[in-house]
């Protein structure tokens, strides 16, 4: 069973690169010195997938704009604000 587990998790988070590591830090540190309080960037492959607080949503849609030129700068192709909001654990939510 753990063979099987371990397995899944291999194919769905694959080694992550320092070099992807940077590139998450950075898009979180702009996150939060664009005023975001509780950020994190998921990395999915080629999408991020942002987790703010439920109640800074309406300040992400409003600065979405500004928020997509800066991801893109870091060479995410696509970037999603996640519903669901900032959630410790998230990636883990698959399993």
């Amino acid at each position: 069973m753990i063979n099987q587990v371990m397995h899944a998790w291999q194919q769905e988070y694959p080694t992550i690169t320092k070099e992807e590591i940077e590139m998450i830090e950075k898009a979180e540190k702009k996150l939060k010195k664009m005023g975001f309080t509780q950020v994190r960037v998921r990395y999915h492959k080629n999408i991020a997938r942002i987790e703010v607080q439920e109640n800074e949503f309406k300040k992400f849609l409003n600065m979405r704009k500004k928020i997509v030129n800066e991801m893109k700068k870091l060479v995410f192709p696509y970037i999603t604000l996640d519903l669901q909001g900032y959630r410790s654990g998230s990636m883990d939510e698959g399993l």
